[in-house]
């Protein structure tokens, strides 16, 4: 935000500047640049603009009179009498010079700044949102584009509507010819909003999961949801692999609609995949193309992944044997893999977990080179409304056939997950515990040399120390 003044976000937002000193002051005061956004006062820098917002249990005014002592200027939907309530404060603030900022509704003038921004963008814009996938989608597409090209995209997890108009008020602070925005929703309206902010000039919805059905309720009102992120100006690339996105080819609005997977009649896609223990390799097919690509992670859903990758590099013009050799270098922000000092591999994919995402990692694990006992260590799923039971157990179900032999579970959802896995898989040893006490002392018992373990569950089942106390050694 180095080039946006305090008067051009009044402007962007339609909001009423207010100097604590005096109108006298306002003026100058309003030429000055700002260098961030910040919704956390305990993080706010010298410069920024904070963004109080109301939450579940708390409203982030209550923490303005602190946040200006770095802050350059602050959004408020309250008079500043509410927001200095004593005599100690109002003075300070007026000594000071807080500049505020009247709007009408704080969340809405961040996504404006956002989208003010964007529009002075002028490189192509990617939008990246599904059920499963977003964010692996999102590095390996930039990731490819970055073989030939310098790539903006969001910084760690800013993908809500929150993060996104973060992520875009910092698009012009460095140059980038592209530009790769994450998109995640979890509420009914949310990717208006997002649309609105990031307005993707190309966009990929990944699949129709069941995340968060506690608020969704239906697989097709995600669909409907996710796919508000093209408009009638957007290139959209959807998974061939996901049925309930192949239903909506003719229906849906897109300037232009393309199919990547392993399907044999998607416009973009993978044949003759190879695993090799660390990765896997595949022939990346377009029309008369075909190039050979390998990536060093394995599973069907990361070729699908860099099949888009791939893809929207060669829709742009790119080189597709650079955007390979780009991908041969791809490094995962999850599913990583640490050791344990009994020489045991973790796979940690403790981030986050939904039902397709679950499965997807099952197939990883089972697929794993290691010639010792495969352990799947799994924990309860949330946000999954009135299918809570019935989606754990549909990932017990797809333990049949799987090379896993030891499956531990944590929680009480889980133990529907271990029982039909169980089923599914007679052969499979299964422990299921109320407390991660409990796994981490059979784990650090019974993992031995040569054996892999996936971890894996909701980021509020805290499977992280798991992680870190079957690793705390090499660490």
């Amino acid at each position: 935000m180095k080039n946006i003044t305090i008067r051009d976000i009044e402007r962007a937002t339609e909001g009423t500047l207010i100097c604590m000193k005096g109108e006298e002051e306002e003026g100058e005061a309003a030429e000055q640049r700002v260098s961030d956004i910040c919704i956390d006062s305990r993080i706010i820098k010298e410069g920024d603009l904070f963004v109080p917002l109301a939450g579940e249990n708390t409203d982030g005014h209550r923490f303005l009179p602190g946040a200006m002592k770095k802050a350059a200027v602050a959004f408020t939907s309250l008079d500043p009498e509410q927001l200095y309530p004593t005599e100690e404060l109002m003075a300070e603030a007026v000594e000071r010079g807080d500049l505020l900022i009247r709007v009408k509704d704080t969340e809405k003038a961040l996504q404006d700044v956002g989208a003010y921004i964007r529009m002075q963008y002028e490189p192509t814009v990617i939008g990246v949102t599904g059920s499963v996938g977003k964010t692996t989608t999102r590095r390996m597409i930039s990731t490819a584009l970055s073989s030939t090209r310098e790539v903006y995209e969001t910084p760690g997890n800013l993908n809500s509507r929150y993060g996104v108009p973060i992520t875009t008020s910092r698009m012009l602070d460095q140059p980038s010819e592209v530009a790769v925005l994450e998109m995640g929703i979890d509420r009914i309206g949310e990717m208006d909003i997002l649309q609105y902010v990031a307005r993707p000039e190309i966009a990929v919805c990944t699949m129709i999961g069941v995340c968060h059905m506690e608020y969704f309720g239906t697989r097709e009102v995600i669909r409907s949801e996710k796919l508000k992120v093209a408009s009638q100006d957007t290139v959209l690339f959807l998974n061939a692999d996901d049925p309930m996105l192949r239903e909506v080819k003719g229906h849906v609005t897109a300037k232009e609609l393309y199919y990547y997977g392993l399907a044999g009649d998607a416009e973009y896609r993978a044949d003759n995949l190879r695993g090799d223990g660390d990765g896997v390799a595949f022939d990346y097919c377009h029309e008369e193309k075909v190039i050979p690509v390998r990536l060093p992670v394995a599973g069907d859903h990361n070729v699908r992944n860099a099949v888009v990758a791939m893809a929207i590099c060669d829709y742009l013009g790119m080189d597709p044997e650079a955007a390979a050799k780009g991908l041969s270098e791809f490094q995962p922000m999850r599913q990583l893999t640490k050791r344990t000092a009994g020489g045991a591999v973790v796979i940690d994919d403790t981030y986050n977990a939904s039902p397709d995402s679950v499965k997807a990692a099952l197939k990883v694990l089972s697929d794993h080179a290691s010639k010792g006992v495969h352990w799947a260590v799994l924990g309860d799923m949330f946000e999954l409304g009135s299918l809570e039971k019935e989606l754990h157990e549909s990932v017990g179900d797809a333990f049949a056939g799987l090379n896993i032999q030891r499956l531990v579970t944590v929680g009480t959802l889980a133990k529907a997950l271990a029982a039909h896995a169980k089923e599914a898989l007679p052969e499979l040893r299964v422990d299921s515990f109320d407390t991660l006490s409990d796994a981490v002392a059979l784990l650090k018992n019974e993992l031995g040399s040569g054996d892999v373990a996936l971890l894996k569950a909701s980021h509020g089942m805290h499977f992280d120390e798991i992680v870190k106390q079957l690793t705390e050694e090499e660490q």
